[in-house]
């Protein structure tokens, strides 16, 4: 059904393309046409190869497909833009407008281009009185390597975290994506990142989209611990909680699940709960004291930034739950499917939790 809907909201934007361009031409062409209908069904190949498992046969599409994408939202949002204020300013020609619309999105593109490939670095500072000595932490989350990430962007990433040097290293799930056989490479790359405390990770629901089992045996074999709805403990400093995406559990008991992940922890320990969804449950407040969670990429590409926040009523950054409680929504270190950032820059996160008295 969701992915009926979004092949429907594909077709509109690709036919009010062709619409604007032949518009702005002042003719029909079957060129355009082409393309455009062309660009599409790479993009319906792709999510369907990749829902029968063709993950393999779907490389060469969905790099078609993806970029089309958000190229096609990026014109499509400017265009909407000029066709709005020609409601007011009717004398505007629409050869005019066509110029508008590529100087301006081919101008978005270009930027998103760049913001996709930078890599920001956030700090946050936290305190607790349950913390006795400091802990620091990095946040990597949806680096999505697979077949639109590349090598050398990680190659980044990894000396970027290592610079940082943490106590601990997370990864907060969507850490490998698309067809596995393929991640040998960012395997070894993964393998530079270290901690003195260790690397964990938890997944997300792209991990089983790929393959579950597979993709975590790969995050297992990149050194990082992963965490399914447990615990653990380190040096009675500072615990970690991780949950599986709901994905891989459609039909168990979540609330179970998510005891599970708190079974037999201390609450005078500092607790870090690992959730790739950024899901904000009242009922967990008690369990942790902060809670690191991804998924929504802030957006990737404006407007989807109004989306997210209604979908999961939380904001990229640090959010206080209840006292002494908190939220980071990361808004990712990678990107899926178009390699693009507009008004939602990339982020790597360093947290420092420092010791405090009552």
């Amino acid at each position: 059904m969701i992915v009926s809907v979004f092949i429907a909201i594909q077709a509109i934007i690709n036919a009010y393309l062709y619409y604007t361009i032949t518009n702005g031409l002042g003719r029909d062409s079957w060129l355009v046409l082409a393309i455009i209908v062309f660009c599409l069904f790479s993009l319906i190949a792709a999510l369907l190869m990749e829902r029968t498992s063709w993950l393999k046969s779907s490389l060469i599409v969905s790099k078609i497909g993806y970029n089309w994408m958000g190229v096609g939202f990026i014109f499509a949002s400017v265009a909407l833009v000029f066709d709005s204020v020609q409601w007011f300013v009717p004398n505007i020609d629409d050869g005019i407008t066509l110029i508008g619309v590529v100087v301006i999105g081919g101008s978005l593109f270009i930027w998103g281009l760049f913001a996709a490939n930078r890599i920001n670095i956030r700090h946050i500072s936290l305190h607790s009185s349950k913390i006795r000595t400091r802990v620091t932490l990095t946040q990597i989350s949806d680096l999505h390597l697979g077949d639109t990430s590349t090598q050398s962007r990680l190659r980044k990433v990894v000396k970027t975290v290592n610079q940082l040097g943490p106590d601990i290293i997370v990864s907060t799930g969507d850490l490998f994506d698309g067809y596995l056989p393929l991640m040998r490479p960012y395997v070894e790359l993964l393998k530079e990142m270290s901690a003195p405390l260790g690397k964990y990770a938890v997944s997300g629901n792209h991990e089983v989209y790929a393959g579950l089992e597979e993709a975590l045996e790969l995050t297992r074999e990149s050194g990082f611990t992963v965490l399914r709805n447990e615990s653990i403990t380190m040096e009675d400093r500072i615990a970690l909680a991780g949950i599986e995406d709901p994905t891989a559990r459609r039909n168990e008991d979540r609330i179970a699940i998510a005891a599970q992940c708190f079974k037999n922890l201390s609450p005078d320990l500092y607790t870090i709960f690992l959730n790739h969804r950024p899901s904000i449950r009242p009922e967990r407040f008690e369990r942790f004291d902060l809670q690191l969670s991804g998924h929504t990429h802030g957006g990737q590409i404006f407007p989807f930034h109004i989306l997210s926040k209604l979908a999961y009523k939380a904001k990229p950054g640090l959010s206080e739950l209840a006292p002494h409680t908190f939220l980071y929504l990361s808004r990712g270190t990678g990107s899926w499917g178009p390699q693009l950032r507009i008004f939602a820059p990339p982020e790597i996160t360093h947290f420092t939790i420092n010791a405090s008295v009552l």
